[in-house]
């Protein structure tokens, strides 16, 4: 990018910068609690939007308030320091909080309701500083009809979350203030296609043929930071992370069902078609529901209460399984494939028996993952292929996915996918199914830092995401608990001394 980084720049030669390890590489969204707890999955048990608990049958919208292990600023509340925490993604509500929680103001992503500790905080910012300018992820329910619109409402929000945190900056006393910027998230995963020539939805005359919003959308937020940096005194250490970043959309999941059908392992409405010959059958709700025009859908949807609009998009996933034969099946995923296997003593209608014939059904179903393949060029779809016992152990493992598959994105999958043991599957290409992604998640975390004790150094690529808590607590003098997995890393632990 041009001078769009130049913030970004003047702080990597200033101070510190590294690519980091992360759990994205697995499971995207876990990279968050992960680095907030300082542990791996398994123990914390967070890891996507829509989840399966243990001693459950249903997939559900993810409650944050479950979460295995407390995040870092609830260690450092409990050891009397004083911290302010903006718009963390997929937090909740801490009881007792002793310092400044501000929830789902401008998070891109609600988990919850909005709120604040104090009560009246972030009631207070919205009459200063107005409501957050960008519409929260579930109130944009398709591609935005406005692109550049879209963009210009993320490049507000960064505005004025920038003003936000200058101003607890200055108003509150404070050990560590955290904020969240979330506006690359979604420029990321809508308005990729505009600026990448070759993503097949790009356009290609017109307006838009010019525009570069995601780019527009990191000017903002390399600006946001700048501002503030520059409002924080030579005390201050500052950090810039992200547990992962973005790419093109190039994922197969919405052709998992399929697969797993044609194995013999899936069995419901939707699932049975043979791609281009005949439309897959679909069960009553899915067909009542695929009767309404999608634009009356979308209209009447805006309306709805948000809980609302969970509880009816959980009821549409869950609709039509027959758990009576169903012995692996998927947890909705835009980006990595998720797979669960219905098992006797986990799941309540669980017919797969724990032991040789648990085993044997995964062992299939990797070989049958790492033997797809993109029919239009060939290559191989799955970059990795994860089974979670081998992976990540702990109390909530039980409520992780079973298998795990990583798309390759040089196999460019979009709407074909095939292998020897089940043939071709074709449906509509992911970004033509909502959530109507054209830009997905990628392993990309990095860190950023620079403060009076942190020398300039490009440091190599050794740390990872599981370091920040651990590091963030010896800062400021606090001793980490023994389940972190993560160790300070050297170069922060005088910073707070």
């Amino acid at each position: 990018m041009p001078a769009a980084d130049a913030q970004i720049t003047l702080l990597r030669q200033q101070g510190l910068y590294s690519r980091l390890g992360t759990t994205a590489e697995i499971m995207h969204v876990s990279a968050w609690p992960s680095m907030y707890t300082g542990a791996t999955p398994g123990h914390h048990g967070m890891y996507h939007a829509y989840q399966i608990r243990a001693g459950e049958q249903v997939i559900h919208r993810t409650e944050p308030g479950r979460i295995g292990l407390p995040p870092f600023w609830k260690l450092l509340d409990d050891a009397g320091r004083r911290c302010i925490v903006l718009d963390a993604f997929m937090d909740h509500p801490l009881p007792h909080f002793g310092g400044i929680q501000i929830l789902e103001y401008g998070a891109w992503t609600w988990f919850g309701e909005p709120g604040s500790s104090p009560a009246g905080m972030l009631k207070d910012i919205k009459r200063r500083f107005g409501p957050y300018p960008a519409p929260e992820h579930s109130n944009l329910v398709q591609v935005p009809d406005d692109p550049a619109r879209f963009r210009d409402q993320l490049v507000a929000g960064t505005q004025v979350k920038a003003r936000v945190v200058q101003a607890l900056m200055r108003e509150q006393e404070w050990d560590l203030l955290f904020a969240t910027f979330g506006e690359p998230h979604g420029a990321g995963h809508y308005l990729w296609h505009i600026g990448d020539r070759e993503y097949p939805t790009h356009p290609a005359a017109g307006a838009l043929s010019s525009l570069h919003p995601v780019r527009d959308v990191y000017a903002a937020l390399d600006a946001a930071v700048g501002s503030i940096v520059d409002a924080a005194d030579d005390r201050t250490t500052v950090l810039i992370t992200s547990g992962d970043g973005m790419g093109p959309n190039y994922s197969g999941c919405h052709l998992m069902p399929e697969m797993l059908h044609r194995m013999g392992h899936f069995h419901a409405g939707g699932v049975g078609g043979d791609g281009a010959q005949k439309a897959p059958k679909k069960g009553v709700l899915a067909a009542i529901r695929q009767s309404i025009p999608l634009g009356w859908r979308q209209s009447v949807t805006r309306c709805m209460p948000r809980s609302m609009r969970y509880r009816l998009s959980m009821k549409w996933v869950n609709s039509g399984i027959d758990w009576s034969r169903s012995k692996l099946f998927c947890i909705p995923n835009s980006n990595e494939g998720y797979f669960r296997v219905n098992l006797q003593g986990r799941e309540p209608l669980g017919i797969v028996t724990p032991g040789m014939e648990y085993d044997e059904l995964l062992g299939s179903l990797q070989e049958t993952l790492q033997s797809l393949r993109n029919p239009a060029n060939s290559k191989k779809a799955a970059e990795r292929v994860v089974l979670m016992d081998e992976t990540y152990r702990g109390a909530r493992r039980q409520d992780l996915p079973d298998a795990v598959i990583s798309w390759d994105l040089g196999a460019r999958v979009l709407d074909e996918i095939e292998a020897p043991s089940i043939g071709r599957i074709r449906k509509q290409p992911g970004h033509a199914i909502s959530p109507f992604y054209t830009g997905n998640h990628r392993p990309t975390a990095f860190l950023l830092a620079r403060g009076p004790d942190i020398r300039h150094s490009r440091w190599g690529d050794g740390g990872h995401i599981l370091d920040l808590a651990p590091t963030l607590l010896a800062a400021l003098g606090v001793d980490a608990p023994g389940y972190f997995e993560g160790r300070p890393w050297a170069a922060f632990a005088a910073a707070g001394g």
